[in-house]
């Protein structure tokens, strides 16, 4: 199956491992928890997966390599105990406890939060000496004497034994112990994603003419000939690096991505046409509202390739800016929720203090600590250090999706700018209400948001605007639009923020499959 077949596949498996009776009791009890095995080429997307999953459900993501393990760092060292047996004392070998099962306890301590994936990549490459106590592990979730917490979810990946030739074969009786998914590079899955998440349109638009180079495992004379998913996606982030910094992109930067020379060769080609391009078409003026008619004309009497690069360009330009539109709003509103619970606070604050003030104490006659008033400025820089904390555990964990990323940077910023102004209300107004400056400031930020959100839906309409003046509802357009309605976030934002020409083109492109299926999704938003 293709990565989003399998993505859907693991995470149902997942919650269902996670779902709780009516009880409380785990739904599925842990010993018939089956671990989860993905077997695929290198580089398709297996960690990615795993890592999302955890992400989307809030639980937490530990993840091992096994071939960087020794059985003495998975299963623990060992050491002599005593222990008593039917009335005998006796020497026993006892273990320490495992690297990863005390990574897992780690990650509990760390967040708070109980229940996670236990990714454990290339399993089926352990060592001779590993592999037994692998095996135990799988079948019985323990290495040595200690057991993996209950709330957790073991997802392995693998390579079959045609890309790794240290991979082994598992015997029927453990592969019948296993859930077992084969996951195959799928590059139209992959277009989707790509798009979703900014793959650079150079790279999106050359698969698109070349999908024969989108994945490439294979042995030559001398050495591996390698071109994977994960390739091309972290040749995509060097190369937004190298633009922003103003660095050239050579055929030498992109070798070290894509390791196979004819690919990287032809690759290196197409990047300098397609630099030629982004140039030409200027696709800031077209977001603008500022087409120049040479430029449609020259949309208008282009090759297909060429055609399509404008597709992604535009497309490029428009989902990144939607997505830090949907970023802002969900920043927006987990800074509405601080600014609530703090002003309760401080409310609560207030009347204990005058409950203490009217006489109340405790038993032994003193005021409690909660009688002290609260101080707004210290209480509003505990949360804005909870928030900046969580923000980079999460970066740190990395587990969290770009996206999410982005989000926690603006919920801190906003969140600072209104500690900003209870700090000068503080000092410049004595006895002005906090959270009134605070709501001040908060109110700016959602007409900011407001602001972007109209920006972005707008940019998105002269986007639609022009592939239509140039390509009317052919091709051209249902790539865009189909790449558009297969990023969540971006179907999510249309349904919410419009604009509506986007939901008009759908319904005209609705002769194909893809685009009735985006229609009903928009429907379903709305």
């Amino acid at each position: 199956m293709n990565i989003k077949e399998a993505t859907d596949q693991i995470e149902g498996a997942v919650r269902a491992y996670l779902s709780h009776d009516e009880h409380g009791i785990y739904r599925i009890p842990s010993r018939m928890q089956r671990p989860i095995i993905m077997m695929g080429p290198p580089g398709v997307g297996k960690t990615a997966i795993a890592a999302q999953i955890a992400d989307e459900l809030g639980i937490n993501f530990v993840s091992y390599s096994i071939t960087h393990h020794t059985r003495q760092s998975a299963l623990g060292l060992p050491y002599i105990a005593t222990a008593e047996f039917g009335g005998r004392e006796y020497r026993v070998s006892r273990y320490t406890m495992s690297e990863i099962i005390a990574a897992v306890w780690d990650a509990i301590e760390a967040t708070g939060v109980s229940e996670g994936i236990l990714f454990l990549d290339e399993v089926n490459c352990a060592s001779e000496t590993l592999m037994p106590s692998m095996l135990q592990f799988l079948q019985y979730k323990t290495f040595g004497q200690h057991r993996l917490p209950e709330g957790w979810a073991i997802v392995c990946a693998g390579n079959p034994p045609e890309y790794n030739r240290a991979a082994r074969e598992f015997d029927p009786a453990m592969m019948d112990r296993l859930k077992r998914i084969d996951v195959e590079p799928d590059l139209d899955v992959w277009q989707d994603y790509a798009a979703a998440h900014g793959v650079h349109p150079a790279i999106t638009t050359y698969l698109a003419n070349k999908p024969q180079n989108f994945f490439r495992v294979r042995a030559s004379g001398s050495g591996a000939r390698i071109v994977t998913a994960r390739g091309w996606e972290d040749l995509s982030r060097m190369i937004l690096a190298y633009e922003r910094e103003g660095l050239p992109v050579d055929g030498a930067l992109v070798a070290q991505y894509l390791q196979d020379r004819e690919v990287a060769e032809d690759f290196t080609l197409y990047f300098e046409l397609f630099a030629k391009y982004q140039d030409d078409y200027k696709v800031a003026d077209i977001l603008a509202g500022k087409t120049d008619e040479a430029v449609l004309a020259r949309a208008q009497a282009a090759a297909f390739d060429e055609r399509v690069a404008v597709v992604n360009l535009l497309l490029a330009a428009v989902t990144s800016e939607v997505h830090a539109a949907d970023a802002a709003e969900k920043a927006l509103r987990a800074t509405r929720d601080d600014l609530v619970a703090w002003k309760g606070e401080l409310e609560g604050a207030t009347v204990s203090a005058a409950n203490a003030g009217n006489g109340a104490s405790t038993s032994d006659g003193s005021a409690s600590a909660s009688d002290v008033p609260a101080d707004p400025l210290a209480s509003i820089d505990a949360r804005l250090a909870s928030v900046r904390k969580k923000d980079a555990d999460a970066r740190a964990r990395g587990v969290a999706s770009e996206d999410r990323q982005l989000a926690g940077v603006m919920h801190a910023d906003f969140l600072g700018r209104c500690r900003m102004a209870v700090a000068r209300v503080a000092q410049e107004h004595a006895g002005a209400d906090p959270y009134e400056a605070a709501r001040s400031v908060f109110n700016d930020l959602v007409r900011e948001t407001a602001s972007s959100q109209t920006e972005a839906a707008t940019r998105l309409d002269r986007a639609l605007g022009f592939l239509d003046t140039a390509f009317g509802d052919g091709q051209e357009m249902l790539v865009f639009t189909s790449r558009v309605a297969t990023d969540p976030v971006a179907t999510h934002f249309i349904a919410a923020h419009g604009p509506k020409s986007f939901a008009a083109h759908a319904r005209a492109l609705m002769f194909d499959e893809r685009g009735l299926d985006l229609l009903k999704r928009l429907e379903a938003l709305g």
